[in-house]
C-alpha cells in the first residue's frame, strides 16, 4: 500500500465526496469522480488527473460530458487506482448514506485535513450571505451529505477548531447539513484546510 500523504488523502477526500468505485465486466473496477461540466472542469483535469497519474502512471483519464444535466465525469479504469481504495476500505457500490472517512486518516490532523479539503472541494459550497443586516457579504462554508458516518466525523474533527452549525435531523428528504460561517472562520479555514478548486477560491477573491 502506498504510504498516504497529503495529495492522495486530498484524492482520497475528492473520492468520499463525489466519487464512485464500481463494477463492470466479472472482474473488473472503474473509478470515477463527478463535478459540474463547467464550474470543476479545471479542478478534474488540472488538479486531480495530475495527482493520479503521480502516483498511479498507468491511469489513463476518460472524460465523459452529460450536456442534459451539465456534469463532467472523471473516470480511471486503473487496478492500482482500484486496490488503493480497496485497501483504505471503500466497497464497489453505492456509498451515498455509507462512506466515511478511513479510520487511518483520523489519526493524523494533516492527513485528516488534506482529506476534509478533497471532500469540500467536490461536495462543498461557499457563499456570501448579501443580506441587508450584514455590514458586508457574510461568508458561509456549507456541505449537505446523506451519510450520517461521515457528518459525525466532520463535526467532530472540525468542531475543534470551528464553530459550527450542524443539522442532522436529515428529515423530508433533506440531507445532513454543517456550515462554517463568519469571516474569521473563513481564513481560518483558508489557513488551516483551505480549497484547491477554483469554484471556491475564485469567490474569495470577489470579496478580499
Amino acid at each position: 500500500m502506498l504510504k498516504l500523504n497529503s495529495e492522495l488523502c486530498e484524492l482520497v477526500g475528492a473520492f468520499i465526496g463525489d466519487g464512485y468505485l464500481s463494477r463492470y465486466g466479472k472482474n473488473h473496477l472503474v473509478v470515477g469522480i463527478s463535478g459540474n461540466a463547467i464550474l470543476d472542469e479545471e479542478y478534474l483535469k488540472s488538479h486531480l488527473v495530475p495527482i493520479i497519474k503521480k502516483y498511479f502512471p498507468s491511469a489513463k483519464p476518460s472524460f465523459s460530458y452529460r450536456n442534459d444535466e451539465n456534469t463532467l465525469q472523471l473516470r480511471f479504469y486503473s487496478p492500482e487506482l482500484a486496490n488503493f481504495l480497496l485497501s483504505l476500505g471503500f466497497l464497489p457500490g453505492i456509498k451515498t448514506r455509507t462512506v466515511k472517512i478511513p479510520s487511518i486518516i483520523e489519526q493524523d490532523k494533516q492527513l485528516l485535513y488534506a482529506t476534509i479539503r478533497g471532500i469540500f472541494d467536490t461536495d462543498g459550497c461557499l457563499f456570501f450571505d448579501n443580506r441587508k443586516k450584514y455590514k458586508k457579504p457574510y461568508p458561509r462554508i456549507t456541505i449537505q451529505v446523506a451519510s450520517i458516518p461521515l457528518i459525525i466525523q466532520l463535526e467532530k474533527h472540525l468542531s475543534l477548531d470551528f464553530s459550527l452549525y450542524v443539522d442532522k435531523s436529515n428529515r423530508d428528504g433533506k440531507r445532513n447539513t454543517l456550515e462554517i460561517y463568519g469571516h474569521r472562520q473563513l481564513e481560518r479555514f483558508l489557513k488551516q484546510i483551505g480549497f484547491s478548486n477554483k469554484r471556491h477560491m475564485s469567490k474569495v477573491a470577489l470579496v478580499a
